[in-house]
């Protein structure tokens, strides 16, 4: 009881509602609650939640303050101590130089120092083979992921963290309360820092010097949101060399498509085109009407009667499956019978087995032609759905455009958009359609 009614507003909803309405019954033998007998202790059941409930909101906001002071303090609390760093084995909220990854991270520093970006030197590391930090953590056993490419974003990750510097930065993000999982980003202004909580890797000269914070280290809150709900088919795009997703931006009104690897390392992927999208959408609108125009023409069969057809068979398949299913429920019957005639001796051993077998055996039959009927339903359903698909797609295309699709027409009609410098290829969510096209 002290569990599942610390959230009284879901526990009441459960125990008022969804339990007697399941001929449920619930039972709390420590406080007596039983929600199929009229007792004093259900009424205050709801009471003892609300308790409940307040005393784990009063347990987090103890937790928290103990955490908050520990950051306060410079403890380091995470599990994995970051790239360049171990853990004190002596005091284990404390952070000591790992000379090995050390090394790696004042090289990187060093680079950018010297006008390389952030590209560059992922491909630096690459061509070298320096072990990456999810590489090195794996070593160690702290990791299971392996990432064993050196990217631009990798290397913004390292070259942002002011820890380097010696300083402890905690409290970046938070729960929005203690009945949520879900994590929000903390203001800048707001997050923790505390200042000379370990040796420093790199100094604080160096890093200010290198440091553009128009470019690293920007919270969730800082970041550009997205700039054009208009551009509805990005979601759909990814590149064909590498797999991923494409990337949009806005530049003065003109949206582009370009690979997310684009600028992380040559190792990724060598699509380095970037794209219009008005000149990809305008592809895809013109393929999707002449395609779906042609298929339309050749597939003229009279698809009122097919839909009528479909429903007819699965109306009587369902008949023939009641049927099976009472059937079912009196060998069931006699299966117990059986089993009480067993026990009370009226039937002899051999007798009992020999029947039983024969009744199981008829009972596995009849549940394999239930399972078979249910697949004869689903297929004809199937063909049912896609028919009235078909309707709703051909009154769209009749007035297709980037303004009057919406979204739902849009789920039913393309899979996705597969894009290469030579062209694009659209997969739709219809066997019969397959299109490359040049843009």
């Amino acid at each position: 009881m002290l569990d599942f009614g610390r959230n009284y507003i879901e526990s009441g909803e459960y125990i008022e509602k969804q339990f007697p309405n399941n001929n449920i019954r619930y039972i709390a033998i420590l406080d007596g609650v039983d929600n199929f007998e009229d007792r004093c202790a259900n009424d205050f059941a709801p009471i003892k939640g609300v308790f409940n409930e307040l005393f784990c909101k009063e347990t987090s906001k103890s937790v928290k303050r103990t955490k908050r002071k520990k950051m306060q303090e410079g403890y380091y609390a995470c599990n994995v101590a970051p790239f360049g760093y171990k853990k004190d084995l002596d005091n284990p909220g404390k952070l000591i130089i790992d000379e090995p990854a050390a090394k790696i991270v004042k090289e990187l520093f060093k680079l950018k120092e010297q006008g390389l970006s952030s590209k560059e030197i992922a491909d630096i590391f690459n061509s070298r083979k320096i072990i990456t930090p999810s590489e090195y953590m794996q070593i160690k056993g702290l990791e299971n992921h392996n990432s064993n490419v050196w990217t631009r974003s990798m290397v913004n990750s390292i070259l942002s963290k002011e820890l380097y510097m010696g300083h402890c930065l905690r409290g970046k993000t938070q729960k929005i309360n203690y009945k949520s999982k879900k994590q929000i980003y903390v203001r800048r202004d707001e997050q923790i820092i505390t200042r000379n909580t370990h040796e420093p890797i790199v100094s604080e000269e160096l890093y200010y010097k290198i440091h553009n914070k128009d470019k690293y280290g920007k919270t969730l809150s800082e970041k550009r949101t997205d700039f054009d709900s208009k551009a509805i088919f990005t979601k759909y795009m990814y590149c064909e060399y590498c797999q991923r997703k494409m990337e949009k931006r806005n530049s003065r009104g003109v949206i582009t498509i370009y690979c997310r690897c684009r600028n992380e390392a040559e190792v990724l992927c060598n699509n380095k085109s970037i794209y219009k999208y008005e000149d990809i959408e305008k592809s895809v609108l013109e393929s999707i009407q002449e395609h779906f125009n042609k298929y339309f023409a050749n597939n003229s069969i009279d698809r009122t009667l097919l839909k009528k057809y479909s429903e007819n068979k699965i109306e009587n398949i369902k008949k023939d499956n009641k049927r099976l299913e009472d059937e079912l429920k009196k060998i069931t019957l006699k299966i117990s019978k059986l089993y009480n005639e067993r026990l009370a001796e009226t039937i002899t051993t051999e007798d009992y087995q020999k029947i039983y077998m024969e009744l199981k055996l008829k009972r596995t039959s009849i549940e394999e032609t239930i399972k078979d009927k249910n697949n004869e339903i689903l297929k004809y359903s199937n063909q049912k759905d896609g028919i009235e698909k078909l309707k709703k797609i051909r009154v769209s295309l009749k007035h297709i455009n980037n303004k009057t699709l919406i979204e739902e027409e849009l789920n039913q009609i393309i899979k996705r958009i597969d894009i290469n410098p030579n062209g694009l290829k659209i997969r739709y969510n219809f066997s019969d359609f397959k299109k490359e096209k040049k843009h």
